[in-house]
């Protein structure tokens, strides 16, 4: 992917985030865990972020490396005086000994992540002009941008599909979840709102413990198609599975 032109870098306090280095905001610094790291960001981008992660590994085959892997820093850009973006917890670094900060460009991540993280608000440090930094994505975009960012970090998992990967089916599900609101506001019984989001509560339980049942992942798969559908067809289809996956008895846990 080409660089986008037009866009402002290290305008992280102008863009509303607050003072970064060397007045870090500590409190408002959550870890994430997901993608097999953990990293520390902005609350604020807690979800978006561990979406991202998520999404690297599962759609693009990525491993992300724990110790390799980071965000929140309080400190300097490198050689200046000017706060990092990594002081406010807007930056993440994916794999830096594979991706490093030097020159002659180096990196292995899958071109595919890059529009992914692109798409979702993150530009890339690979695009630098003076010197590639493949490894760090910057969130270059104010506290207002994220709910729609997230919106978008969720469209590309829901329209993600590989049915013959337990592991992408769970996270897949763990994506449904995240979508609550969008479930809870279809629900049938105004005065159960939550009957829906139980039930696909208990599918990825069923899930969980028969990762190989082809009726579990038929069933979840439903389910996640169901989020990139219209909300007539969204509650059509969520009623339909609940009902079959209510009226079956999930499978006993392994002994």
């Amino acid at each position: 992917m080409k660089r986008p032109h037009g866009v402002s870098l290290d305008r992280a306090q102008e863009n509303g985030w607050g003072s970064g280095w060397p007045h870090c905001q500590t409190s408002k610094i959550v870890e994430v865990r997901a993608g097999g790291v953990k990293v520390n960001v902005r609350r604020e981008l807690a979800e978006l972020v561990a979406l991202l992660l998520n999404a690297t590994v599962a759609m693009h085959h990525y491993r992300l490396k724990a110790h390799d892997t980071g965000g929140y820093n309080c400190r300097s850009i490198r050689n200046s005086d000017k706060p990092s973006n990594h002081s406010w917890g807007l930056a993440v670094d994916l794999n830096w000994n594979d991706n490093p900060f030097q020159k002659p460009f180096k990196s292995n991540l899958p071109v595919g992540v890059i529009p992914m993280w692109w798409n979702c608000g993150f530009y890339w440090g690979g695009w630098y002009s003076t010197k590639p930094d493949p490894m760090h994505f910057e969130y270059v975009f104010t506290p207002a941008d994220v709910p729609r960012h997230l919106r978008k970090a969720k469209e590309l998992i829901m329209s993600f599909r590989d049915d013959g990967d337990a592991r992408v089916l769970m996270w897949r599900i763990e994506g449904l979840l995240a979508m609550r609101e969008t479930i809870d506001n279809h629900a049938t019984n105004p005065n159960e709102p939550n009957k829906l989001g139980m039930a696909v509560n208990a599918i990825a339980a069923d899930a969980r413990r028969a990762a190989d049942s082809a009726r579990a992942a038929q069933a979840a798969a439903e389910a996640a198609k169901a989020a990139v559908l219209d909300p007539a067809a969204l509650e059509t289809l969520l009623e339909r599975v609940v009902r079959r996956v209510l009226a079956e008895q999930p499978p006993a846990p392994p002994a």
